[in-house]
């Protein structure tokens, strides 16, 4: 012990000979005194006064924009400290032991990562473009959601990499800003979009907690379902989205990663449990649309979904409901239809919808940018290709479009839920898993009539994405079987977050399925995990 610091209260403390010479028979060969006292924790000492030690990590996996410091104003400080390799930021962590929970701070030391999305006081927002990070200043206050986790105790470490505007990007059309790495298989998958940087963090780095993201139509149960870790996507309207850079605030909600199902529901319960509305919990229903599912066509895949799916009627203790969306709608259309089957009545009520709200909530940035610099600023070739396509799109189309959603959400709640009766889980796949090279474009995101991920935004329930298991591929780029990660999602009504979590955390311990997923390459350390 060869330095040893006391805090002092309302006096001096006064050092007797005998303690002193019982400090050097153990080593010690200095004393300091501080003025006032200080939590548990390592601590830095100068000049008599202490100061609190952060732990310096390297973002090596390309997640985050900027690591935040935080300061006694509030506010964020930019760390702007490199890492110890080429293109890595520095992220700096406070020790666990510093930070005890309390009936008032119940996330106190969660460290949290923020999607750079949010704005957060003191500290510059990107979306992930240059143009607008060289436009704007840095914000003056914090979100909505945001100062929640701040008053509940959570450290925010940093801001982190998306998709520019929450757009749909693959790695190699991230031009401004390199895109985050997929740890998961060979290391070369997309992380998926937007919330790349959440999924990435969530899925490479065991000192970080939780991610908030967002979702408009996919952007936080995508990274879940491709970086295999836990993502929330939690009912419309309950947290607020002041300071959130928003697309379509009719889908617009900020959304969380984990990597622990019982970590994930105490902190919805925490961050936003207390303002969900409360609802009746009916008897179950378990609803397996064939439409969305017969997109599967990995057969690995579609094996460990409906392994799933068996696991949960009998932990349930009920039968899945196979249900055609088309030909319930054929059966019992809404009169509003007017006869028009469901492919014709919302061929396009989901693109005109969102991308002319996205497209004119980002005028005000193309306007500043034009005025301030004389130029038109520069964009993403996904970003650029969809805004030149949102902006034939009339108001007069969007608002009708809109409309539709409303018919089709009434629609669905009603006959497909049956909420009047049941507290009913619906099970979508996501996505369909083949290898998705960070090399690789893709094709422009034009979402034609009611794609899976645009259900839950939609009905606005919330939805909760689970990994599950892996499937084998043969990798070009390390030669050899690699494993990709599959998830699932289950979607409830609105209100039904925590039974949801609940239902779902009970199940995966009935059925011995793993809890909880590691870092790195595989989501589970033992490979029989992968393969229920």
């Amino acid at each position: 012990m060869s330095g040893v610091v006391f805090t002092q209260g309302t006096e001096r403390p006064e050092i007797s000979a005998e303690a002193s010479n019982y400090l050097r028979s153990l080593g010690t060969t200095w004393i300091e005194i501080t003025p006032a006292a200080h939590s548990p924790g390592p601590y830095l000492t100068s000049g008599g006064q202490l100061f609190e030690a952060y732990r310096l990590y390297d973002d090596t996996q390309g997640a985050f924009m900027a690591g935040i410091l935080p300061s006694k104003q509030c506010q964020g400080y930019d760390l702007q400290a490199g890492g110890g390799n080429a293109q890595a930021v520095s992220i700096a962590v406070p020790s666990r032991l510093r930070h005890l929970p309390s009936e008032e701070t119940p996330f106190a030391g969660l460290r949290v990562a923020v999607k750079d999305n949010f704005g957060i006081q003191g500290i510059k927002m990107s979306l992930c473009n240059r143009a607008y990070h060289e436009l704007y200043p840095p914000a003056t206050e914090t979100a909505g959601c945001i100062k929640l986790l701040r008053q509940r105790g959570a450290v925010i470490t940093g801001t982190t990499k998306l998709a520019s505007f929450a757009a749909t990007e693959e790695p190699l059309e991230c031009i401004d800003y390199q895109a985050p790495w997929n740890p998961r298989a060979d290391g070369h998958q997309s992380p998926a979009g937007s919330s790349s940087g959440n999924g990435a963090a969530i899925a490479s780095y065991p000192w970080l907690d939780i991610a908030i993201g967002s979702d408009t139509s996919g952007s936080g149960r995508r990274p879940g379902h491709w970086n295999g870790c836990y993502a929330m996507r939690p009912s419309h309207g309950i947290l607020p989205v002041d300071g959130y850079t928003t697309s379509f605030s009719q889908f617009d909600v900020p959304t969380f990663f984990g990597r622990d199902v019982a970590i994930c529901k105490a902190f919805a319960t925490g961050w936003y449990g207390d303002m969900l509305p409360k609802v009746e919990v009916l008897p179950p229903k378990l609803v397996y649309p064939l439409e969305y599912m017969s997109l599967i066509t990995n057969k690995d895949q579609l094996s460990l979904i409906e392994r799933f799916v068996a696991d949960l009627e009998s932990t349930m203790g009920i039968k899945h409901e196979e249900v055609s969306l088309t030909s319930l709608w054929d059966i019992s259309p809404p009169a509003e239809a007017g006869g028009q089957s469901l492919d014709e009545y919302m061929k396009s009520a989901c693109r005109d919808s969102f991308f002319q709200d996205d497209y004119q909530n980002f005028s005000f940035f193309r306007q500043d940018y034009q005025e301030k610099f004389s130029r038109t600023p520069y964009v993403s070739p996904p970003v650029r290709w969809q805004w030149d396509l949102s902006a034939t799109i009339t108001q007069t189309a969007r608002d009708i479009a809109v409309g539709k959603l409303e018919v089709y959400r009434r629609w669905v709640c009603d006959t497909v839920m049956g909420e009047e009766e049941h507290s009913s889980i619906v099970v979508l796949p996501i996505e369909n898993m083949s290898p998705r090279y960070r090399d690789e474009a893709r094709t422009h995101f034009d979402p034609i009539g009611v794609p899976m991920l645009f259900l839950s935004p939609i009905i606005r329930g919330p939805e909760f994405t689970v990994p599950i298991g892996q499937v084998p591929f043969e990798s070009r780029v390390s030669g050899r079987t690699e494993h990709l990660p599959v998830a699932v999602s289950l979607l409830a009504s609105r209100g039904q977050d925590i039974h949801l979590m609940s239902t779902i955390e009970e199940f995966l311990h009935t059925s011995g399925r793993p809890t909880s997923v590691g870092t790195g390459r595989a989501m589970f350390s033992d490979p029989s995990l992968a393969k229920l």
